[in-house]
Parts: C-alpha cells; sequence; structure tokens
C-alpha cells in the first residue's frame, strides 16, 4: 500500500477520488451491492488501483466511514469548544450532514446489512464528547433525540419532498430545517438542564 508521505500518493488525487466515488456508490448499493468495478470505473481508476490502495472493497468502507468519522467527531469538537451548547452542536452535525447527506444511508445500509461490529468503536469519541461537556445518562439521552432528528432529515430525504415542499436539500428547506433544529436543541438543552 502507497504511504502517506509517498509524493505521488499526496499529489495525484486518486485516493480522494476513490473515497469521493466509493461514497457515492456505498451509500446507494449498500456494501454487499456495491462493486468494486463500478468505483473504479467512477474513479477513473481500475479495481487493482483500488487494491492498492485500500487492500479490498472491506478496507475501502472502513476508510470512507473512519475518514468521515474523523471529520464529523473534529466539527462536533470544534463547535463544543467554542462553549458546550447543545444549538452549538446541532448546528455542526446538521451542517455536516447537509454536506453529506449520504453519509446517514450508507451508515443505516451498513445497520440494515447486519454489519454493526465496527460501530461501537466508531461511537465512543461521540459519547466521550458528549459526557465530558454535557454531562450523564439525561444528556446522552437528549443528544440521541436531537441527533435521530437530525439524521432522519438525511435519510427520509427521497421520500419527504412533499412534506417539505420541494426538493428537502435545496438551499431553502435546509435553511427552514436548520432553523428548526436550532430551535429544538435550545428547548432540548432546557429541559435536560
Amino acid at each position: 500500500m502507497p504511504q502517506n508521505n509517498s509524493a505521488s500518493y499526496e499529489t495525484d488525487g486518486v485516493r480522494d477520488r476513490i473515497l469521493e466515488a466509493a461514497r457515492h456508490e456505498l451509500s446507494l448499493r449498500g456494501f454487499q451491492a456495491s462493486s468494486v468495478r463500478t468505483i473504479g470505473q467512477a474513479a477513473g481508476v481500475t479495481p487493482a488501483m483500488i487494491n492498492y490502495y485500500f487492500g479490498g472493497k472491506r478496507a475501502l468502507y472502513d476508510a470512507v466511514v473512519a475518514e468521515a468519522q474523523g471529520r464529523l467527531h473534529a466539527r462536533l469538537g470544534a463547535a463544543v469548544a467554542e462553549g458546550p451548547s447543545a444549538p452549538r452542536l446541532a448546528g455542526a452535525y446538521f451542517d455536516f450532514l447537509a454536506e453529506e447527506p449520504q453519509m446517514q444511508r450508507l451508515l443505516l445500509r451498513e445497520v440494515l446489512d447486519g454489519g454493526v461490529d465496527q460501530f461501537p468503536e466508531m461511537l465512543r469519541p461521540l459519547r466521550a464528547l458528549l459526557t465530558e461537556h454535557f454531562g450523564g445518562d439525561r444528556a446522552v439521552q437528549a443528544a440521541l433525540s436531537l441527533f435521530g432528528a437530525i439524521a432522519g432529515y438525511f435519510i427520509y430525504e427521497p421520500v419527504i419532498g412533499d412534506l417539505v415542499g420541494g426538493d428537502p436539500l435545496s438551499p431553502d428547506a435546509l435553511a427552514r430545517r436548520r432553523s428548526h433544529i436550532i430551535e429544538l436543541a435550545s428547548k432540548i438543552e432546557e429541559f435536560s438542564s
């Protein structure tokens, strides 16, 4: 596998193209139905290049999820670093999913396919962040309710167009939903205090 300090690894963008194509394919079809060949075609590489960079489809999937989780945890960490606030944390999570709505579907597909073994490890940093900044179980339960309200919007985006009066991912629809989420977060924060 290429090393992170390899000049061609850093400058040719192949790895990033593969990750982007994999995010799209895996979120549409799930792990089992996804094809390394299709991912390679979308990224402009051969399946052998995917194996070279990632070592196979499972490792590619794990890299897609780990990379997204890392970015999400960094964004949430930055939000609470400004001061623990449920609205600020909710806004950061909403903004992340608005930029990458396919991530919730990708993770949901993995859950539905029974691939939940890695989820406890993936959620450990999130639980630590929540308990450190928001307290005990009541705050974690409130956060779960809030995160569910945010994630559900992006999971069900393909079928809620009539409810929101058009494209759920349009800037106007996203702004209305984000505003509602911030209001909800403020109420949840009051409730869990």
